[in-house]
Protein backbone atom coordinates (compact mmCIF):
# COMPACT_ATOMS: atom_id res chain seq x y z
CA UNK A 1 0.00 0.00 0.00
CA UNK A 2 2.79 2.31 0.75
CA UNK A 3 4.67 1.79 -2.53
CA UNK A 4 1.41 2.40 -4.21
CA UNK A 5 1.10 5.84 -2.56
CA UNK A 6 5.09 6.74 -3.16
CA UNK A 7 4.51 5.82 -7.07
CA UNK A 8 1.20 7.99 -7.19
CA UNK A 9 2.89 10.20 -5.32
CA UNK A 10 6.03 10.89 -7.58
CA UNK A 11 3.40 10.93 -10.48
CA UNK A 12 1.93 13.79 -9.01
CA UNK A 13 5.66 15.35 -8.29
CA UNK A 14 6.38 14.84 -12.04
CA UNK A 15 3.86 17.02 -13.64
CA UNK A 16 5.29 20.69 -13.61
CA UNK A 17 3.91 23.55 -11.21
CA UNK A 18 2.22 25.27 -14.19
CA UNK A 19 0.59 22.53 -15.52
CA UNK A 20 -2.86 21.90 -13.09
CA UNK A 21 -4.02 18.63 -12.85
CA UNK A 22 -7.14 18.44 -14.92
CA UNK A 23 -10.19 18.22 -13.20
CA UNK A 24 -13.04 15.07 -13.26
CA UNK A 25 -15.33 17.50 -15.70
CA UNK A 26 -11.95 18.26 -17.56
CA UNK A 27 -11.43 14.43 -18.42
CA UNK A 28 -14.74 13.60 -18.95
CA UNK A 29 -15.42 16.10 -21.44
CA UNK A 30 -12.56 15.31 -23.22
CA UNK A 31 -12.96 11.43 -23.00
CA UNK A 32 -16.70 12.64 -24.50
CA UNK A 33 -15.08 14.74 -27.34
CA UNK A 34 -12.09 11.76 -28.51
CA UNK A 35 -15.20 9.26 -28.32
CA UNK A 36 -17.67 11.05 -31.01
CA UNK A 37 -14.36 12.14 -32.64
CA UNK A 38 -13.54 8.49 -33.39
CA UNK A 39 -16.75 7.15 -33.66
CA UNK A 40 -17.70 9.47 -36.41
CA UNK A 41 -14.67 7.86 -38.29
CA UNK A 42 -15.10 4.39 -37.15
CA UNK A 43 -19.16 4.07 -37.74
CA UNK A 44 -18.89 5.41 -41.75
CA UNK A 45 -15.97 2.99 -42.10
CA UNK A 46 -17.97 0.06 -40.88
CA UNK A 47 -20.90 0.82 -42.97
CA UNK A 48 -18.52 0.98 -45.80
CA UNK A 49 -17.07 -2.36 -44.90
CA UNK A 50 -20.55 -3.97 -43.60
CA UNK A 51 -22.26 -3.20 -47.16
CA UNK A 52 -19.28 -4.47 -49.03
CA UNK A 53 -20.27 -7.67 -47.56
CA UNK A 54 -23.54 -7.24 -47.78
CA UNK A 55 -25.79 -9.68 -50.18
CA UNK A 56 -28.45 -8.30 -52.19
CA UNK A 57 -30.63 -9.57 -50.23
CA UNK A 58 -29.81 -8.27 -47.07
CA UNK A 59 -29.60 -4.67 -49.13
CA UNK A 60 -33.10 -5.00 -50.24
CA UNK A 61 -34.13 -5.96 -46.33
CA UNK A 62 -32.74 -2.72 -45.14
CA UNK A 63 -34.39 -0.89 -47.68
CA UNK A 64 -31.13 1.36 -49.09
CA UNK A 65 -27.85 1.22 -50.26
CA UNK A 66 -26.11 1.03 -46.96
CA UNK A 67 -25.98 -0.97 -44.29
CA UNK A 68 -24.49 -1.56 -40.67
CA UNK A 69 -25.30 -5.40 -39.83
CA UNK A 70 -24.65 -7.64 -42.65
CA UNK A 71 -26.79 -11.01 -41.37
CA UNK A 72 -25.13 -13.00 -44.81
CA UNK A 73 -21.99 -12.28 -45.40
CA UNK A 74 -20.90 -12.57 -48.96
CA UNK A 75 -17.31 -12.17 -50.58
CA UNK A 76 -18.73 -11.71 -53.97
CA UNK A 77 -18.41 -8.34 -54.63
CA UNK A 78 -14.14 -8.43 -54.27
CA UNK A 79 -14.44 -11.29 -56.62
CA UNK A 80 -15.99 -9.17 -59.26
CA UNK A 81 -13.82 -6.24 -58.23
CA UNK A 82 -10.60 -8.26 -58.72
CA UNK A 83 -11.61 -10.46 -61.92
CA UNK A 84 -9.57 -8.44 -64.02
CA UNK A 85 -12.14 -5.57 -64.97
CA UNK A 86 -11.87 -1.90 -64.86
CA UNK A 87 -11.58 -1.65 -61.44
CA UNK A 88 -8.30 -4.26 -60.87
CA UNK A 89 -6.48 -2.39 -63.94
CA UNK A 90 -6.73 0.89 -62.33
CA UNK A 91 -5.65 -0.78 -59.06
CA UNK A 92 -2.74 -1.89 -60.54
CA UNK A 93 -2.51 1.48 -62.38
CA UNK A 94 -2.04 3.07 -58.83
CA UNK A 95 0.11 0.68 -57.55
CA UNK A 96 2.80 1.13 -60.15
CA UNK A 97 2.21 4.81 -59.87
CA UNK A 98 2.36 4.89 -56.47
CA UNK A 99 5.68 2.94 -56.41
CA UNK A 100 6.99 4.90 -59.80
CA UNK A 101 6.71 8.21 -58.16
CA UNK A 102 7.49 7.63 -54.39
CA UNK A 103 11.00 6.02 -55.80
CA UNK A 104 12.18 9.23 -57.91
CA UNK A 105 10.80 11.13 -55.15
CA UNK A 106 12.87 9.91 -52.42
CA UNK A 107 16.14 9.81 -55.09
CA UNK A 108 15.48 13.80 -55.75
CA UNK A 109 14.95 14.23 -52.36
CA UNK A 110 17.56 12.30 -50.45
CA UNK A 111 20.23 13.64 -52.91
CA UNK A 112 19.30 16.97 -52.72
CA UNK A 113 18.94 17.57 -49.30
CA UNK A 114 21.84 15.77 -48.89
CA UNK A 115 23.94 17.64 -50.95
CA UNK A 116 22.34 21.20 -49.34
CA UNK A 117 23.29 20.05 -45.71
CA UNK A 118 26.89 20.02 -46.81
CA UNK A 119 28.25 23.36 -46.05
CA UNK A 120 31.02 23.20 -49.04
CA UNK A 121 28.60 22.34 -51.14
CA UNK A 122 28.75 24.67 -54.63
CA UNK A 123 25.98 27.67 -54.80
CA UNK A 124 24.03 25.83 -51.64
CA UNK A 125 22.75 28.98 -50.07
CA UNK A 126 21.57 30.31 -53.60
CA UNK A 127 19.96 27.03 -54.35
CA UNK A 128 18.14 26.54 -50.83
CA UNK A 129 16.89 30.12 -51.34
CA UNK A 130 15.44 29.08 -54.65
CA UNK A 131 13.73 26.16 -52.89
CA UNK A 132 12.33 28.47 -50.33
CA UNK A 133 11.02 30.71 -52.46
CA UNK A 134 8.41 28.12 -53.73
CA UNK A 135 6.89 27.05 -50.70
CA UNK A 136 6.08 31.05 -50.37
CA UNK A 137 5.22 31.96 -54.27
CA UNK A 138 3.53 28.84 -56.11
CA UNK A 139 3.11 28.35 -59.41
CA UNK A 140 -0.72 28.81 -60.32
CA UNK A 141 -2.73 25.91 -62.16
CA UNK A 142 -2.57 27.70 -65.29
CA UNK A 143 0.85 28.07 -65.99
CA UNK A 144 1.70 24.46 -64.51
CA UNK A 145 -0.66 23.13 -66.93
CA UNK A 146 0.79 24.80 -70.16
CA UNK A 147 4.18 23.26 -68.65
CA UNK A 148 2.86 19.87 -69.05
CA UNK A 149 1.15 20.92 -72.32
CA UNK A 150 4.73 22.27 -73.82
CA UNK A 151 6.11 19.00 -72.41
CA UNK A 152 3.97 16.70 -73.96
CA UNK A 153 2.93 14.81 -71.20
CA UNK A 154 -0.86 15.58 -71.37
CA UNK A 155 -2.44 12.03 -70.84
CA UNK A 156 0.37 10.03 -69.83
CA UNK A 157 0.82 8.79 -66.44
CA UNK A 158 4.51 10.81 -66.47
CA UNK A 159 2.25 13.99 -65.53
CA UNK A 160 1.02 12.37 -62.71
CA UNK A 161 4.52 12.04 -61.66
CA UNK A 162 6.92 14.73 -62.30
CA UNK A 163 4.98 18.22 -61.73
CA UNK A 164 5.18 16.45 -58.14
CA UNK A 165 7.97 14.39 -57.58
CA UNK A 166 10.22 17.14 -55.37
CA UNK A 167 8.23 18.49 -51.83
CA UNK A 168 10.15 21.58 -50.76
CA UNK A 169 9.07 21.05 -47.48
CA UNK A 170 10.33 17.08 -47.70
CA UNK A 171 13.49 18.68 -48.63
CA UNK A 172 13.81 21.14 -45.85
CA UNK A 173 12.67 18.24 -43.14
CA UNK A 174 15.01 16.14 -44.30
CA UNK A 175 17.60 18.37 -44.78
CA UNK A 176 17.48 19.40 -41.01
CA UNK A 177 17.59 16.06 -39.76
CA UNK A 178 21.06 15.44 -41.93
CA UNK A 179 22.38 18.63 -40.18
CA UNK A 180 21.05 18.13 -36.68
CA UNK A 181 20.64 13.81 -36.24
CA UNK A 182 24.26 13.11 -38.12
CA UNK A 183 26.83 13.29 -36.10
CA UNK A 184 29.54 15.20 -38.43
CA UNK A 185 32.81 13.49 -36.97
CA UNK A 186 30.88 10.40 -38.66
CA UNK A 187 31.61 11.95 -42.07
CA UNK A 188 34.73 13.89 -41.24
CA UNK A 189 35.89 10.32 -40.13
CA UNK A 190 34.72 8.58 -43.22
CA UNK A 191 36.43 11.02 -45.25
CA UNK A 192 39.33 10.41 -43.62
CA UNK A 193 38.75 6.06 -44.44
CA UNK A 194 38.74 7.84 -47.80
CA UNK A 195 35.32 7.95 -48.41
CA UNK A 196 33.54 9.63 -51.38
CA UNK A 197 30.71 11.44 -50.99
CA UNK A 198 28.13 8.41 -52.63
CA UNK A 199 29.38 6.36 -50.49
CA UNK A 200 29.43 8.16 -47.08
CA UNK A 201 25.53 8.97 -48.13
CA UNK A 202 25.01 5.07 -48.79
CA UNK A 203 27.09 3.96 -45.52
CA UNK A 204 26.71 6.44 -42.90
CA UNK A 205 23.74 8.69 -43.77
CA UNK A 206 21.25 6.66 -45.01
CA UNK A 207 21.40 4.00 -41.99
CA UNK A 208 21.20 6.64 -39.65
CA UNK A 209 17.96 8.29 -40.87
CA UNK A 210 15.83 5.03 -41.50
CA UNK A 211 12.91 6.89 -39.55
CA UNK A 212 12.57 10.30 -41.43
CA UNK A 213 13.34 7.98 -45.12
CA UNK A 214 10.07 6.02 -44.00
CA UNK A 215 8.04 8.76 -43.08
CA UNK A 216 9.11 11.10 -46.23
CA UNK A 217 8.07 8.08 -48.21
CA UNK A 218 4.59 7.82 -46.31
CA UNK A 219 3.81 11.05 -46.83
CA UNK A 220 4.54 10.40 -51.31
CA UNK A 221 3.18 6.88 -51.28
CA UNK A 222 -0.36 8.59 -50.08
CA UNK A 223 -0.12 11.66 -52.32
CA UNK A 224 0.60 9.35 -55.37
CA UNK A 225 -1.79 6.85 -53.58
CA UNK A 226 -4.99 9.55 -53.76
CA UNK A 227 -3.84 11.49 -56.89
CA UNK A 228 -7.25 12.77 -58.12
CA UNK A 229 -6.48 16.48 -59.07
CA UNK A 230 -3.59 16.49 -61.37
CA UNK A 231 -5.38 12.87 -63.02
CA UNK A 232 -8.65 15.17 -63.19
CA UNK A 233 -6.62 18.33 -65.04
CA UNK A 234 -3.65 16.37 -66.96
CA UNK A 235 -4.82 12.95 -68.17
CA UNK A 236 -8.97 13.07 -68.77
CA UNK A 237 -8.04 11.12 -71.88
CA UNK A 238 -5.92 8.21 -69.94
CA UNK A 239 -7.62 4.58 -70.60
CA UNK A 240 -6.59 3.50 -67.63
CA UNK A 241 -7.18 5.95 -64.75
CA UNK A 242 -6.36 6.35 -60.89
CA UNK A 243 -8.46 4.64 -59.10
CA UNK A 244 -9.65 7.45 -56.89
CA UNK A 245 -10.55 8.74 -60.50
CA UNK A 246 -12.86 5.86 -61.09
CA UNK A 247 -14.15 5.30 -58.22
CA UNK A 248 -15.63 9.19 -58.30
CA UNK A 249 -16.73 8.77 -62.13
CA UNK A 250 -18.37 5.30 -60.78
CA UNK A 251 -20.62 6.84 -57.92
CA UNK A 252 -21.32 9.75 -60.31
CA UNK A 253 -22.33 7.93 -63.16
CA UNK A 254 -24.40 5.33 -61.02
CA UNK A 255 -26.23 7.64 -59.16
CA UNK A 256 -27.12 10.22 -62.11
CA UNK A 257 -29.71 10.37 -64.83
CA UNK A 258 -30.58 7.78 -67.62
CA UNK A 259 -28.13 7.86 -71.02
CA UNK A 260 -24.44 8.79 -70.87
CA UNK A 261 -24.35 8.93 -67.44
CA UNK A 262 -25.46 5.38 -67.11
CA UNK A 263 -23.66 3.92 -69.97
CA UNK A 264 -20.54 5.16 -68.12
CA UNK A 265 -21.26 2.94 -64.83
CA UNK A 266 -21.94 -0.20 -67.25
CA UNK A 267 -18.75 0.14 -68.97
CA UNK A 268 -17.04 0.83 -65.15
CA UNK A 269 -18.86 -2.33 -63.83
CA UNK A 270 -19.01 -4.73 -66.87
CA UNK A 271 -18.18 -8.18 -65.86
CA UNK A 272 -19.19 -7.53 -62.33
CA UNK A 273 -23.01 -8.37 -62.56
CA UNK A 274 -23.55 -10.88 -59.86
CA UNK A 275 -22.77 -8.78 -56.71
CA UNK A 276 -24.44 -5.89 -55.49
CA UNK A 277 -23.67 -2.28 -56.93
CA UNK A 278 -23.55 -1.15 -53.44
CA UNK A 279 -21.68 -4.09 -52.43
CA UNK A 280 -19.21 -3.19 -55.88
CA UNK A 281 -18.60 0.37 -55.12
CA UNK A 282 -18.36 -0.21 -50.98
CA UNK A 283 -15.77 -2.83 -52.04
CA UNK A 284 -13.78 -0.67 -54.60
CA UNK A 285 -13.53 1.59 -51.69
CA UNK A 286 -12.17 -0.69 -49.14
CA UNK A 287 -9.51 -2.23 -52.11
CA UNK A 288 -8.39 1.71 -52.11
CA UNK A 289 -8.05 1.57 -48.02
CA UNK A 290 -6.48 -1.36 -47.37
CA UNK A 291 -2.62 -0.47 -48.98
CA UNK A 292 -2.25 2.57 -46.79
CA UNK A 293 -3.93 0.48 -43.54
CA UNK A 294 -1.46 -2.50 -44.40
CA UNK A 295 1.47 -0.40 -44.90
CA UNK A 296 1.10 1.70 -41.80
CA UNK A 297 2.12 -1.05 -38.78
CA UNK A 298 5.44 -1.61 -40.71
CA UNK A 299 5.96 2.56 -40.52
CA UNK A 300 4.82 3.64 -37.21
CA UNK A 301 7.28 2.94 -35.06
CA UNK A 302 9.52 5.46 -37.64
CA UNK A 303 6.30 7.38 -37.76
CA UNK A 304 7.01 8.28 -33.78
CA UNK A 305 10.43 8.22 -33.84
CA UNK A 306 10.95 10.84 -36.26
CA UNK A 307 8.04 13.28 -35.08
CA UNK A 308 9.80 13.21 -31.21
CA UNK A 309 12.89 13.65 -32.61
CA UNK A 310 11.49 16.61 -34.63
CA UNK A 311 9.91 17.38 -31.87
CA UNK A 312 12.89 17.22 -29.87
CA UNK A 313 15.48 19.13 -32.12
CA UNK A 314 12.94 21.84 -33.88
Amino acid sequence: MSTLTATRSRRRDQRPAWDEEPSFLGKSVKALFLLVYAAAIIVPLWAVLATSLATEDALVRSGGDMIFLPTDISLQAYREILSGGAVTKSLLFTLMLTAVGTAISLVLTVGAAYGLSRPGSVWHRKMLTAILVTLLFAPGMYPSYLVVQDLGLLNDMWALILPVCFSAWNLIVLRTFFMTSVPGELIDAAKIDGAGEFRTLFKVVLPMSKAILAVIGLFYAVGYWNTYFLAVLYTPGLETKPIQVLIQQWLIASTGPAGQDAAAAAAISSGMENAPAASLKMAAVVCTIIPIVIMYPFIQKHFTKAVITGAIKG
